[in-house]
């Protein structure tokens, strides 16, 4: 399962029952998934302040993108986020 949240305060922005995730090298990633206009407008508001975190068993990753690298393509409704920082830990 995938989260956005807002690094502030935690907000969840959205929760992508389908997503992907692509890795260039070890210290790129990106992550896209289909979303509405409404919700891309608040993503690219919050660009530089947001986490992404997919979960997954007991294992959670959490991706960052310092550089608040996102944008939408409205002819595919996809939303792309470019991660430069990754962080894996287990839950329980």
């Amino acid at each position: 399962m995938l989260y956005i949240r807002h690094a502030v305060g935690s907000r969840l922005f959205c929760e992508p029952a389908e997503y992907e995730i692509i890795s260039d090298d070890e210290n790129v990633w990106e992550i896209s998934f289909i979303t509405d206009q409404e919700t891309a407008n608040t993503l690219l508001e919050f660009h530089e302040e947001l986490n992404i975190f997919d979960a997954e068993g007991n294992q959670k990753t959490w991706y960052y993108s310092s550089k608040g690298d996102a944008h939408y393509l409205e002819d595919e409704g996809k939303f792309k986020i470019t991660a430069d920082r990754k962080t894996v830990y287990t839950v329980s």
